[in-house]
C-alpha cells in the first residue's frame, strides 16, 4: 500500500489548533479514525479527499481529533515531521543518540501531541538512557544494590543512584513500586525518589509513584513517606493506606488506597467498582495505539481480576459480561461502545 501521509496532512491554509480551542469529543475522534481508514485505502479517490478536507475545516474539534489520530499512527512507524526535526536539532545530542531516541519513540512510546519544549526532549532522552526501562505492556522487577526491590510498570524508566550519604531513585517516566530494605551502612542512608514535582523520602515502607500529566501520584501501602514539593509547597507525611496527588507547589488532601493499586506488579488489574471509562484508560496503558470508551457506557461499573498478558481476551470478556461491543476501526484504534439494544450478556 502506498504511503498516504501527504494527503493525510491538513491543507496548508487550515489554521492551527489554538490553545483553549475545542478539544476532540469521542464522536470527533471516531470520525477522524474512520476518515483515516478511508484515506489509507489505495482506492480512495479525490472525491473522498475533498469530503475529508471539508469535514476537517468545519471546526477545531475535528482538527484536534485528526491530530490525535495521526499521533497514534506515528507510534507505528511514521514519526511526525515536526517531532523528528525537534529531536534531531536539540543541542547536545549526538546524531547517534538522536537517531536512537527517534527509534525508541517509534517503538511504542506514546507521543501526546509531539514534544513541545526542550524540557520534554530532555525527559525523553533521560528515559531512553535510564538504567531500568520497560516498553508498553511490559513490567519488570529489579533488586537494587541495598536489597530494596524496584518494580517498573508499563512504559516506565528510572535510575538508581547510590552514594555514601544517599540512596536515590529518579523516576523519568511511568510508574514504579519500591519495597525498601534496611540499609547496612552506618549511619543509614535515606532512600528517596525524585520526580520533577518534588522528593519523596521513604520511612520503612512499600509505596508506588506514578507520573501523571499534571503532577505525581504517591500511594503508600506500608510505612510512611514524606513528600516535599520542589516549589513552594509544604512537606507532608503520608501514612499507609493513603494516596496523594502533588505538583511543584502543593500536596492535595489524601484519599484512601489499597493493595489492588499494586496488582500490576503481578500482571493483574483488579477493579473494585471502577467505572468502565477509568478501567479502559488504565487498560490502554498496556496496549499500543488508542483504546477509548464511549460516553454512553462510561459509568458502567466493573469488579474482578483481569490478567494483563492478553488485552484482547479482556476486551472479549467485557463484551460477554457487559452490554457493550468492541469496535476496531483500525488495528490500532479500538473503542468500547454500547451494544445493540436487543443484545444482552448471557
Amino acid at each position: 500500500m502506498q504511503d498516504n501521509l501527504q494527503f493525510h496532512r491538513p491543507p496548508e491554509n487550515l489554521p492551527p489548533l489554538q490553545p483553549g480551542e475545542a478539544q476532540p469529543s469521542f464522536s470527533d475522534l471516531q470520525q477522524a479514525a474512520e476518515w483515516f481508514a478511508v484515506l489509507r485505502d489505495e482506492d480512495a479517490g479525490e472525491a473522498a479527499r475533498r469530503r475529508w478536507r471539508q469535514w476537517l475545516e468545519e471546526d477545531g474539534g475535528h482538527r484536534a481529533a485528526w491530530q490525535r489520530v495521526e499521533t497514534v499512527n506515528a507510534e507505528f512507524g511514521v514519526m511526525p515531521e515536526a517531532l523528528t526535526h525537534r529531536v534531531l536539532s536539540q543541542s547536545g545530542l549526538r546524531r547517534r543518540k538522536a537517531i536512537k531516541t527517534l527509534a525508541w519513540l517509534a517503538a511504542g512510546v506514546t507521543v501526546a501531541g509531539g514534544l513541545g519544549s526542550s524540557r520534554e526532549v530532555r525527559d525523553y532522552v533521560a528515559a531512553l538512557n535510564a538504567q531500568y526501562r520497560t516498553g508498553v505492556g511490559q513490567t519488570s522487577r529489579q533488586q537494587l544494590a541495598d536489597g530494596s526491590i524496584l518494580w517498573l510498570n508499563t512504559a516506565s524508566a528510572a535510575d538508581a543512584e547510590f552514594s555514601d550519604v544517599l540512596r536515590r531513585v529518579v523516576l523519568h517516566r511511568g510508574e514504579i513500586m519500591i519495597q525498601t530494605a534496611h540499609d547496612n551502612r552506618q549511619p543509614a542512608r535515606p532512600l528517596v525518589v525524585d520526580v520533577a514535582a518534588g522528593r519523596m523520602q521513604a520511612l520503612g515502607t512499600r509505596f508506588l509513584v506514578r507520573l501523571e500529566g499534571n503532577g505525581t501520584m504517591l500511594t503508600v501501602l506500608e510505612g510512611r513517606v514524606m513528600v516535599t514539593p520542589s516549589g513552594k509547597g509544604t512537606p507532608q507525611l503520608v501514612e499507609a493506606g493513603s494516596r496523594v496527588h502533588f505538583d511543584e507547589d502543593r500536596v492535595e488532601a489524601p484519599a484512601p488506597s489499597d493493595e489492588s493499586m499494586a496488582a500490576w506488579s503481578r500482571q493483574l488489574l483488579m477493579p473494585d467498582g471502577m467505572r468502565l471509562d477509568e478501567f479502559i484508560a488504565e487498560l490502554g496503558r498496556y496496549r499500543r495505539g488508542y483504546l477509548g470508551c464511549a460516553p454512553e457506557v462510561a459509568s458502567l461499573r466493573l469488579v474482578g481480576v483481569y490478567p494483563l498478558n492478553d488485552i484482547d481476551r479482556i476486551l472479549n470478556t467485557l463484551e460477554a459480561t457487559l452490554p457493550v461491543k468492541v469496535r476496531r476501526i483500525l488495528p490500532w484504534w479500538v473503542t468500547v461502545e454500547a451494544a445493540a439494544p436487543d443484545r444482552h450478556p448471557e
